[in-house]
């Protein structure tokens, strides 16, 4: 069997999960170091009170938890280095240097969506109505940690598929970073399967549950996993900034 007869039965396998993989999301899933970094503050910073607090609206969130995941399998691709561009089964999207530099190698690519559901969002909503900024905040944060978390086992499963057929996968990249338009993402929901996981798309690009993430990632014998390259990119905020995935 040659390189591309390889490819061409992983990504076979995997249209069967392309909507049933559900993560089994769970307390280690939520990082206190990072929902702290939302408030500007370090574990060193915060009493047992606040860090009772983070620990009991984590496990309410997770109750309310209601994770999907969607992803389609591309071969059909063309990198314009001169124009920073990838083009996947005839639909161009304009990444930027950073991120068609990072995929050019790729043989494969995996567009992906997920999300926490909304209920999470609402809870944040409702707190912060009633007057508790900072439970609601809390809330609010545990919500961008779960959506990561769900994404990165969705990174992780695919990257087993993946791996058993010898291939590698990239980092992620979602619209909106890397100098990534987030408009882009009107090019992306298209290329998704069936019902986008339930993930609507605003004509201003929101994702609705909010609390969702979407995005690409690279699939090839020459494509590896680097150090998210946080010096070309102004946006202090990203949640790549965090952690190395």
């Amino acid at each position: 069997m040659d390189k591309t007869e390889n490819i061409e039965e992983v990504i076979s396998t995997l249209s069967n999960y392309s909507e049933t993989f559900i993560p089994e999301i769970g307390e280690d899933d939520v990082n206190r170091v990072n929902i702290l970094k939302g408030l500007g503050m370090t574990l060193a910073d915060a009493d047992d009170y606040l860090l009772e607090l983070i620990d009991r609206f984590t496990l309410e969130c997770l109750q309310l938890l209601q994770p999907k995941t969607c992803f389609s399998v591309y071969s059909d691709l063309h990198f314009d280095l001169k124009e920073n561009t990838i083009t996947i089964s005839n639909q161009t999207f304009e990444t930027g240097k950073t991120v068609t530099q990072l995929l050019k190698k790729s043989e494969a690519i995996v567009l992906f969506a997920c999300t926490t559901g909304s209920a999470v969002t609402k809870l944040s909503k409702k707190l912060l109505s009633e007057g508790h900024v900072l439970e609601g905040l809390l809330v609010d944060l545990i919500g961008s940690e779960l959506a990561e978390s769900i994404t990165e086992h969705l990174h992780t499963f695919i990257g087993t598929k993946f791996g058993k057929a010898g291939l590698n996968v990239s980092n992620r990249f979602s619209p909106g970073y890397c100098n990534w338009s987030v408009s882009e993402q009107q090019k992306l929901f298209p290329l998704l399967p069936g019902n986008h996981s339930g993930i609507q798309l605003t004509p201003s690009s929101l994702m609705i549950p909010i609390k969702s993430v979407s995005g690409i990632l690279g699939v090839g014998t020459s494509v590896k996993k680097v150090a998210y390259k946080c010096d070309v990119c102004n946006d202090t905020k990203c949640i790549m900034r965090k952690s190395e995935l």
